[in-house]
């Protein structure tokens, strides 16, 4: 009588299944909701023109706007609305990196903070910026 082989297939699956589940995905999509967040509660939209601080952030916003959503937007920010969706996109950014409180570094030069030191805001933003980005 022959005995049966049991296979390790079976256990082999079920390895890479809970390696699968423990994996951490590094696509940077918390990372951007964490700056939206922070940026809210700073009020970056009242001091930028641009709204945001975060090219990817500026990015994903102007994926979602059409052609005239660009162009009233390229008006707020002081550009010409001229050419078609991708020009307008690429002048958009290149205005970004270039304006002094967006992409080409931050300084807003207030003397009192921004946020009332005693806030729940306030310990929102310094639990954000603790936990790193």
């Amino acid at each position: 009588m022959s005995s049966k082989k049991t296979s390790s297939k079976k256990t082999k699956a079920t390895k890479k299944k809970d390696k699968v589940e423990n994996l951490q995905v590094a696509d940077g999509k918390n990372d951007i909701e964490k700056i939206k967040n922070l940026e809210d509660l700073l009020g970056v939209k009242q001091t930028n023109p641009f709204g945001t601080t975060n090219k990817e952030v500026l990015e994903e916003r102007m994926n979602e706007m059409t052609l005239t959503d660009l162009q009233t937007f390229a008006i707020k920010i002081g550009i010409l609305p001229s050419g078609n969706k991708l020009s307008l996109k690429n002048k958009i950014l290149r205005s970004f990196k270039s304006h002094a409180g967006a992409g080409a570094g931050y300084n807003i030069g207030y003397n009192k903070p921004l946020v009332d030191p005693s806030s729940k805001a306030a310990e929102e933003i310094l639990r954000i910026s603790k936990e790193g980005m």
